[in-house]
């Protein structure tokens, strides 16, 4: 086999070119076909104010900045339906953005000790109470617990801004599990918009 004539330049240039249209055209069809109908369908649904689809090795991320809602558990119900009728191929990890303040965050500090007291003992007939504590001491003007079967969802709101977290609950055995009604979701988090 003879390599005359045959420059390594062309071969090279050849090459590259070849991989970048394979994948620009790989980047786009997933663009059209997952990236876009998905942010638009979380992007519909009420209290979601800005979304970001991001896709992070073999995780598909979506960030969703959220404003003040009545109720955290459902807006995430909400988002999960709009990815089914998007008919999203996989699991998503859901980023919840919301507009804490130093003030919110003190206030979920002196609570956090008795949710994940809560979380692992399984007892959470105490957290409303606390949660009513912050707001008669006036360190939040509403406060929320909600438990489901497989989350804890925390809501607390402070003149205009509001801090969100979702904590995961413990299966029966003892791993922690988005199995039942976030099922969509691989993970549900929450931090900072710009992160």
């Amino acid at each position: 086999m003879s390599l005359r004539g045959v420059r390594p330049l062309v071969v090279v240039l050849a090459l590259v070119v070849t991989l970048g249209l394979l994948f620009g055209a790989r980047w786009l069809y997933h663009r059209r076909t997952v990236s876009e109908p998905l942010a638009q369908a979380v992007g519909a649904v009420e209290g979601v104010q800005e979304v970001k689809v991001v896709q992070e090795n073999d995780r598909l991320i979506v960030r969703a900045r959220v404003g003040p809602t009545p109720r955290l558990e459902e807006l995430v119900a909400s988002i999960g339906r709009s990815l089914e009728q998007a008919r999203v191929p996989e699991q998503v990890e859901l980023v919840l953005s919301d507009t804490r303040t130093p003030e919110l965050e003190a206030a979920f500090y002196d609570l956090h000790f008795f949710l994940q007291e809560a979380v692992t003992t399984g007892r959470y007939s105490e957290l409303p109470a606390r949660v009513n504590g912050l707001a008669e001491e006036g360190r939040v003007d509403r406060g929320r617990v909600f438990v489901s079967t497989d989350c804890v969802y925390v809501q607390l709101e402070l003149g205009g801004s509001c801090l969100y977290e979702v904590i995961p609950r413990p299966a029966p055995s003892g791993e922690l599990s988005l199995s039942n009604s976030s099922s969509f979701f691989r993970r549900v988090s929450v931090s900072p918009w710009g992160s």
